[in-house]
């Protein structure tokens, strides 16, 4: 059945208020057994939405639902994880466990949020609504829409299961914190594909912010562009992530590629990223790395089974992977990887990327960034390097940099490794109290 929101009495003229009709039309819907709440062409301006099972909003081309400015027509629907800005957490679109439920069309949804706001800015900024909040539901989609300039993240998936993101544009401010794409989070069996995402924070995040484990996504043939990380794994992770594959993406404009960080005491395995094409403008474009959250309290976890395959970089930039040495990083694969170096490596005010704003770090750690080596490797356990490969685009005769330095690694394999000629001086590789069988 279709059940036309126009004939529930919404407005698409951008400036009456149209949720209580369109959410008659949902109610309706589910009331009936299930069916398509239709919009046609026009702006309908919404507090949040609810939707129920069995319902599926369709956006016809033109549609568009804006939220609207007035906080009051936005319930409380939980806590931030984390105690994180803004302290609550309020949604243009919210289903809580239900189940059959989609999200179609050509249309776009807009959060409003097309401005800039900085970290310093936010912290005065309550009234920052996600787009779209799912909880504790079962099979459900988002094709072919437009989601676009959220305040806060943009879909948050919060112990979901059965989840299909396919043909979906994601457009957030570039300079707007917390606008992140796709946030997968305590989730399972999620395929995220063909999708184009252009974000002010991470493109697409997985998380476990309540200790639920993430497993078992897919995530291809996508374009990211990102203020921070394109594809990431934590920092908020209580819970396993694993049996993740990320492959045959585009990732360009962006400052961190991919990055696995881990803050709080969780496991990552079973990881692959495959097929990728990188321009990032970060000194370090891929990270691993075990930092507990909070020195004084270490919550150390574990991170192994990491495969990087057939990928290609552009740019200055190096890869950085560090452990723990209670918890080496295990079984680390890096095969046919291909750097082209745009410009010079920093040796001096450096440091590897945080990854968060909520941390509190060792001040006596050790600053491993600052050596100048195209993959810099500390506590690992079973590191294969195979079909390796750098080439000097940076316009200089020598690179300013050599092949790798790895600290405490053991059970390591380096083979067909490829690097241009390098400053006087510089040795190709540094290698401390590690283990190499090859």
């Amino acid at each position: 059945m279709i059940f036309d929101v126009v004939r529930f009495g919404a407005v698409g003229n951008g400036t009456d208020l149209a949720h209580e009709a369109i959410q008659q039309a949902i109610d309706a819907c589910a009331d009936a057994g299930g069916g398509t709440v239709y919009f046609p062409a026009g702006t309908y301006l919404c507090g949040t939405l609810r939707l129920k099972s069995g319902v599926h909003l369709h956006l016809e081309q033109g549609a568009v639902i804006a939220g609207s400015e007035d906080a009051a027509l936005y319930p409380e629907i939980c806590k931030t994880p984390y105690g994180n800005l803004p302290g609550q957490i309020q949604a243009l679109l919210w289903a809580d466990g239900v189940s059959n439920v989609a999200i179609t069309g050509q249309g776009i949804i807009d959060g409003g949020g097309n401005s800039p706001l900085s970290p310093n800015e936010a912290v005065h900024v309550r009234f920052r609504p996600a787009l779209i909040f799912y909880r504790d539901c079962h099979n459900v989609k988002f094709l072919d829409i437009t989601l676009q300039y959220s305040c806060f993240w943009t879909l948050h998936l919060l112990r979901c299961s059965d989840v299909l993101v396919r043909g979906v544009t994601i457009l957030a401010h570039r300079e707007r914190i917390n606008t992140d794409g796709i946030d997968p989070d305590g989730c399972r069996n999620v395929i995220i594909s063909d999708c184009m995402i252009k974000t002010g924070d991470d493109c697409i995040v997985i998380k476990s912010t309540e200790g639920d484990a993430c497993e078992n996504m897919t995530i291809t043939n996508c374009i990211l562009s990102s203020r921070h990380a394109a594809l990431k794994l934590g920092t908020e992770a209580i819970g396993p992530i694993r049996n993740i594959a990320f492959n045959n993406c585009i990732i360009n404009q962006t400052n961190v590629a991919m990055a696995l960080y881990m803050k709080d005491g969780s496991s990552y395995e079973n990881i692959m990223f495959s097929n990728m094409v990188v321009e990032a403008y970060n000194e370090f474009p891929v990270v691993i790395d075990v930092t507990p959250r909070y020195y004084k309290e270490p919550a150390i976890g574990h991170i192994r089974g990491i495969v990087f395959d057939n990928m290609m970089f552009t740019g200055k930039g190096r890869m950085y992977i560090e452990g723990a040495e209670e918890a080496p990083i295990s079984d680390l694969t890096l095969r046919n990887i291909t750097w082209n170096i745009t410009g010079p490596c920093k040796t001096s005010d450096v440091k590897k990327p945080d990854g968060a704003r909520r941390i509190e770090i060792d001040p006596n750690r050790i600053n491993y960034a600052v050596h100048p080596y195209q993959l810099i490797a500390i506590h690992v356990d079973g590191l294969l390097v195979s079909n390796w490969k750098v080439f000097n685009r940076s316009g200089n005769e020598l690179l300013d940099r050599g092949r790798f330095y790895l600290q405490l690694v053991d059970h390591v394999t380096l083979e067909h490794i490829r690097h241009p000629e390098t400053m006087p001086g510089l040795e190709q590789a540094v290698l401390i109290d590690c283990d190499r069988q090859e």
